[in-house]
């Protein structure tokens, strides 16, 4: 008790998946209009959370399971060698006459493999190698697989721990095809009153507010991924010119397409000075707490900008405060936001998105914010023909400058931090993806037992769909810009490589906002955005009028 007003420890997932739903009906289901299509989008979000949870109970199961699995390898591994040296010390009486006749002496360890029973489970140990045919998980409880490397073996993937990962993003993937046709369909609902939600805005304000402390605390006192502290290692490498070194191209495709550089944002700030940072790191280990501060701070950075960018848009956009805090949030109470609160890559990208929306009416800003996001992500690189259809009669110009400068200026980074010409062709090709669609070293679903070639169809129908939107519909709304975009972040999902169902945060803002808009019909570029003059500086007065 004498810790109490200093501990705190984190909310198991399932009992927080059960308040969460319980306190978004509670905020913001209507009893009075029990069949509204409010109601139904509420049920759908809260319908994310049990293949979540089944996921993350197929990955706590794993964990288990091989920290079980450890003792009895590490025990194999040292009875092998003694079986070894028995063998070499005791000789059979006939191997003289094996050697003549050119058979070899029999030994155990040679005909097949050895099992040892430990905490219920059995080792298998090849003779080949010595090693365990340990389940490739990280410490995370996924699988950690090398790009080169096959998926497990059908026996592994009917472990439990894996059966249970599969149905969970069998459900998420199926809630997201919902949730997909939903968003398609978005726009031809036009008659969707403004709801506010059920509390008064000084409680939700509170309540919002308060729901920031826990998430802060979560990313304070849970410790990053493997994949996010690297992240803030290569950049210090790329800034160091060390780079072509230590990260191969195969690390690279494993991590997925990015700009590494994104994340020195904030690793400056802790090191003493300019200078230090530039310095090689003699000893990683001790520079490791750096890097981990530096990938909690940006994850901590882009929940804020989530969150202030969903209350900003609804304020400037949709005309009402009371929205935009309801929907910052609900965000802020999903279980999702709970569980991969600290991960960079899923937050980073969203935040960027976001506030390209918010800033829409500026089109060259919400081009470099398109830009940004292609950089740390590449798969925002598929919004760009609905952007410039929806800019087309009036911004697009502004807006495709705005993507070239950022991206530009991306890749001018990348030449001063590339040791020579193939290393700076390699991080080229990591920023935009400059590779064939991967089909061995999968995660996700691809990894717990889906053909890896069912992602070629599925890719080329996604492309279509994105493309598609450059003449459908023909006129564009700022409700299709949102609704769309988060269908094409929501379709990334079914072919991503790499946890494809799990990066939420890529859609999710977008879909809060596309359910609880108002009606928005006319709300189009060319009367939305106001021509400048750019010799001049100024604004045509007949333009102003149309606008206002």
């Amino acid at each position: 008790m004498g810790e109490f007003p200093f501990a705190y420890e984190r909310i198991a997932a399932t009992t927080w998946a059960y308040m969460s739903s319980l306190l978004m009906l509670a905020l913001f289901f209507k009893f009075n209009r029990f069949w509204s299509v409010r109601n139904f989008d509420l049920l759908l979000i809260i319908m994310l959370a049990p293949g979540l949870l089944m996921i993350e109970g197929g990955s706590i199961w794993l964990k288990s399971y091989e920290a079980n699995r450890r003792p009895a390898a590490a025990q194999q591994e040292n009875v092998q060698p003694a079986l070894a040296d028995d063998a070499t010390k005791k000789k059979p009486e006939n191997q003289e006459a094996d050697s003549l006749t050119g058979e070899s002496p029999t030994n155990p360890l040679a005909a097949g493999s050895q099992s040892l029973e430990a905490n219920d489970s059995v080792v298998s140990t090849s003779a080949a190698t010595g090693k365990s045919d340990r389940i490739p998980v990280n410490d995370a409880g996924e699988l950690d697989l090398d790009p080169q490397v096959e998926s497990p073996v059908a026996s592994q993937l009917s472990l439990p721990g894996y059966t249970i990962q599969r149905m969970g993003y069998y459900w998420l993937l199926f809630v997201a095809a919902v949730f997909l046709v939903r968003m398609l369909l978005d726009p031809r609902l036009v008659r969707k009153p403004i709801l506010d939600p059920n509390l008064s805005i000084g409680g939700l304000v509170f309540f919002g507010l308060s729901l920031m402390v826990f998430l802060f605390a979560n990313i304070v006192t849970s410790e990053p991924t493997i994949e996010d502290v690297r992240g803030a290692r290569d950049a210090v490498k790329l800034l160091q010119r060390e780079a072509a070194q230590d990260v191969d191209t195969a690390q690279l495709k494993r991590r997925g397409p990015g700009y590494r550089l994104f994340n020195l944002l904030p690793i400056i700030p802790s090191f003493n000075n300019g200078g230090e940072i530039m310095k090689t790191d003699a000893d990683e280990v001790g520079q490791m707490s750096r890097y981990v501060i530096a990938a909690k701070s940006l994850a901590i950075a882009s929940q804020v900008l989530i969150v202030l960018g969903l209350v900003l848009f609804c304020y400037y956009h949709y005309g009402n405060f009371n929205v935009g805090v309801g929907i910052a949030t609900i965000y802020l109470i999903l279980p999702y936001t709970a569980i991969y609160t600290g991960h960079v890559l899923h937050t980073l990208p969203a935040a960027l998105m976001i506030w390209a929306l918010v800033s829409f009416r500026k089109p060259l800003w919400s081009g470099v914010l398109i830009g940004l996001a292609t950089g740390v992500s590449y798969y925002a690189i598929f919004l760009l023909p609905l952007w410039v259809s929806f800019y087309w009669l009036r911004g697009v110009r502004r807006f495709l400058i705005g993507v070239l400068v950022s991206l530009s200026v991306c890749i001018l980074g990348l030449a001063f931090t590339s040791t020579n010409t193939m290393d700076f062709v390699h991080q080229v090709q990591a920023m935009f993806g400059f590779w064939s669609p991967l089909t061995q070293g999968l995660e996700g679903i691809w990894a717990l037992g889906w053909n890896q070639w069912y992602r070629m169809p599925l890719l080329v129908a996604f492309i279509t769909l994105a493309v598609s939107f450059v003449a459908w519909p023909a006129e564009k709304n700022l409700g299709t810009l949102v609704s769309y975009s988060g269908a094409i972040m929501l379709a990334v999902q079914f072919w991503h490589g790499f946890g494809g169902g799990l990066y939420m945060a890529w859609y999710l803002p977008m879909v809060l906002l596309a359910f609880f808009r108002p009606n928005l019909n006319g709300r189009i570029a060319l009367t939305e955005l106001v021509e400048s003059n750019w010799r001049t500086g100024t604004e045509d007065d007949d333009q102003l009028i149309s606008a206002a």
